[in-house]
C-alpha cells in the first residue's frame, strides 16, 4: 500500500508543480470582459505627452489642428544620474526613463558581466514614466520635448538627495514641469509633476504616468513559468495579470494603490500619492506591455496649476526593501500557494548564509534540519512498514483463503492490522508532509532574488538555474548532460531498494514503482539546481535513517 501511495505522491508532485503554471494563485483577479471604452483608453491614455523609446529616434511631430504648440524647440538630451545603487538615464524627449542599470546585479556571471539594465528599449513602447494626459483638450504634442538646466551627468552620494528638473511650455502659456528627486542608497525616488495654465482658455486632461516593459532576456526570465506582466494593489488585494490576461483585456479600469510592470526578479512600480486608476493595458509585440496609471479627469482654468505626484520603485524584488516602500509591495515576491512555508525557508537560508556565504551549503543544512524535524514520523513510518512486512505471510494466506471474495480479504486484512496495532497510512505520512516543503522550496528557488547567480561549487554556478555541465552532440542533436539529476535518481533508486515492500503488491505495480526514479530524474532534469540538490540530500538522509533503523532492528533481535 505504501508504494502505491508513493506512486500517487509522485503524480501529485507533478500535478502541483504543473498547477503553478496552469492556474493563478488565489489572489488572481477573476476573469472579466473588457469594455470597448477600456480598449479605446489604451490608445487615448498613451498618446499625449508620451515619448517613444530612444531607439525610435522621434523627430518633430506634425501639430494637430488646434493643439498646443511648443513655444521653443530644445535639443534631445540624456541626463545620467549616478547613485551608489544604480545609474538612471532620463531622456528629455518625453521625460521618461531610457535606462536604469543596477550596479549590484550583473547581466551575466563572470568577469564579462555588466550592470543589468532593467529598462528594455523598444520602438513599440513609450519610455517608462513618461507623463500621460489622456485625450487632452486642447491636444498636447505626441512627444513633449523638455528642456532642462540639469547637467548631463549627476552623481549622488549615499543619503544625499538631488533633483532633476524638466520643463516644457506652449506658445500660449501652458507650462509643464517635471521633477525627479533621487536619493543615494535607495531604489525608490520621487516624481513630482505640475501643469500650469497661463493661457486664456481652460485645459482639460487626465494626468497620469506611463508604465511599460519588454520581458526578454534576464528581465523576462527563462521559459520556467516565472510570472511576467502587471501587478496591482487594489481594495480586494494584490492582483496579477500575465500577458494572456492583458490580451483578454482584464487589466483595465482598475482603482489601484500601486501598479508594477513585474518580472521574475525585478520590478518597476508606480506608487501614486492617492488612489489612481490602471487604465487600458495592451501588448506591444510578443513580449512587451504598456499601460497608464492615471488620476481623475481635471479642468485647469486660466491662472491655475494642477499638481500630481508619485513615488517610483525601480529595482530588485528584495522583500525587506519592498516592505519598507509601500503596503503589500512585498507581495510582488510571489511564493504561490505555500507562501507560509516559503517565507520561513528563505529566512532560514538567509540566516544560515550570513555564516556560510554559500547558499548550496545552506540548502544542505536546511534539508538536514527538515529531516531531523520529521525523524519521529519517519521512525514511526519505518516501524509500521516493518510490521506490515512481518504480516505479509498471514496476508498471503488470507488471499488464498478468500481468493474469490475481495471485500472479505480487505475486511480481514484491516482486522489483522487492528489486532497487531498497525496503521497502514503511517508509512505514507512523512512523504505526504514533505510535498508542501518541496513545492515551497521550488517556489523559493524560482523567485528569491538572493539565489540568483548564487554558486555552490565545482560545476554548479547558479542554484536558481538548471544545471549545465556540458552538452552531448548525438546524431545532430544537442543533449545537455546533467550530473546532479542522475545522482538524485540513483539515490532514489537505492532508497527504494532499501525500503521494505508492502505485502501483496502485484508484479505490475512493482514494475511501476521501479520506474519512479526514472520519472523523477526526468522531472528534475529541467528544475533549478538548488531544488535538485535539496531532493538529493533528502534522499541521502532517508538512506542514512534507513540504515540506522535497520541496525537498531538487528540489534533488538540479537538481544
Amino acid at each position: 500500500m505504501e508504494k502505491r501511495m508513493i506512486l500517487a505522491i509522485a503524480l501529485s508532485i507533478a500535478v502541483l508543480i504543473g498547477y503553478q503554471y496552469i492556474l493563478p494563485p488565489p489572489s488572481q483577479r477573476a476573469a472579466q470582459t473588457a469594455s470597448p471604452a477600456a480598449k479605446d483608453n489604451v490608445s487615448g491614455g498613451l498618446v499625449a505627452g508620451i515619448a517613444a523609446s530612444p531607439s525610435a529616434n522621434p523627430g518633430p511631430a506634425t501639430p494637430v489642428p488646434g493643439s498646443l504648440v511648443p513655444g521653443s524647440s530644445a535639443p534631445v538630451r540624456v541626463i545620467r544620474v549616478k547613485t551608489p545603487l544604480y545609474t538612471a538615464e532620463l531622456s528629455t524627449a518625453g521625460g521618461g526613463l531610457s535606462a536604469l542599470r543596477l550596479d549590484s546585479y550583473m547581466d551575466r556571471q563572470g568577469a564579462q558581466g555588466k550592470p543589468l539594465d532593467i529598462i528594455i528599449p523598444s520602438a513599440e513602447l513609450p519610455a517608462p514614466l513618461a507623463l500621460s494626459f489622456g485625450q487632452s483638450q486642447p491636444p498636447l504634442p505626441a512627444v513633449l520635448a523638455y528642456s532642462s538646466d540639469s547637467p548631463d551627468d549627476l552623481s549622488i552620494k549615499a543619503g544625499e538627495s538631488r533633483t532633476v528638473s524638466l520643463s516644457w511650455a506652449s506658445a500660449d502659456g501652458v507650462r509643464i514641469i517635471r521633477e525627479y528627486v533621487f536619493t543615494g542608497g535607495k531604489y525608490e525616488f520621487e516624481m513630482r509633476s505640475q501643469v500650469g495654465n497661463g493661457s486664456s482658455a481652460p485645459v482639460r486632461l487626465t494626468p497620469g504616468v506611463s508604465l511599460s516593459q519588454t520581458f526578454k532576456g534576464d528581465i523576462g526570465g527563462a521559459d520556467d513559468g516565472a510570472f511576467k506582466g502587471l501587478v496591482v494593489d487594489t481594495k480586494g488585494g494584490v492582483e496579477r495579470f500575465d500577458l494572456k490576461d492583458i490580451d483578454k483585456g482584464k487589466a483595465a479600469r482598475i482603482p489601484v494603490r500601486w501598479a508594477a510592470a513585474d518580472s521574475k526578479y525585478f520590478s518597476l512600480v508606480v506608487i501614486p500619492e492617492k488612489e489612481w486608476t490602471l487604465e487600458g493595458s495592451a501588448r506591444a509585440g510578443e513580449t512587451g506591455v504598456r499601460t497608464t496609471v492615471s488620476d481623475a479627469l481635471a479642468t485647469i482654468v486660466p491662472g491655475d496649476t494642477l499638481r500630481f505626484n508619485a513615488r517610483i520603485y525601480a529595482g530588485p524584488k528584495v522583500q525587506a526593501l519592498l516592505e519598507k516602500t509601500a503596503p503589500n509591495l512585498e507581495k510582488l515576491v510571489d511564493y504561490g500557494w505555500f507562501a507560509v512555508l516559503a517565507r520561513p525557508i528563505i529566512f532560514l537560508l538567509d540566516a544560515s548564509n550570513r555564516v556560510t556565504r554559500n547558499y548550496g551549503i545552506d540548502i544542505i543544512i536546511l534539508t538536514i534540519l527538515i529531516k531531523l524535524v520529521f525523524y519521529p514520523l519517519t521512525h514511526k513510518s519505518m516501524t509500521a512498514m516493518r510490521k506490515m512486512q512481518e504480516l505479509a505471510p498471514i496476508i498471503l494466506k488470507l488471499k488464498e483463503k478468500y481468493k474469490d471474495d475481495t471485500a472479505r480479504i480487505n475486511q480481514e486484512t484491516m482486522q489483522l492490522y487492528k489486532t497487531y496495532g498497525v496503521n497502514p497510512m503511517s508509512g505514507c505520512l512523512p512523504m505526504l508532509l514533505q510535498i508542501p516543503f518541496l513545492i515551497a522550496f521550488y517556489k523559493s528557488l524560482m523567485v528569491a532574488i538572493n539565489l540568483r547567480h548564487a554558486p555552490f561549487g565545482l560545476w554548479i554556478h547558479d542554484l536558481s538555474a538548471v544545471e549545465h555541465l556540458y552538452d552531448l552532440h548525438v546524431a545532430g542533436m544537442t543533449i545537455p548532460f546533467r550530473l546532479l539529476p542522475l545522482l538524485m535518481g540513483g539515490s532514489m533508486f537505492l532508497q527504494q531498494k532499501m525500503t521494505p515492500s508492502s505485502p501483496g503488491v502485484d508484479p505490475s505495480q512493482q514494475k511501476m514503482m521501479l520506474m519512479l526514479p526514472i520519472v523523477f530524474t526526468f522531472m528534475f532534469w529541467s528544475m533549478p539546481t538548488g531544488l535538485t540538490l535539496y531532493w538529493f540530500v533528502s534522499n541521502l538522509g532517508g538512506i542514512t535513517q534507513q540504515v540506522i533503523y535497520n541496525k537498531q532492528v538487528a540489534a533488538a533481535k540479537a538481544a
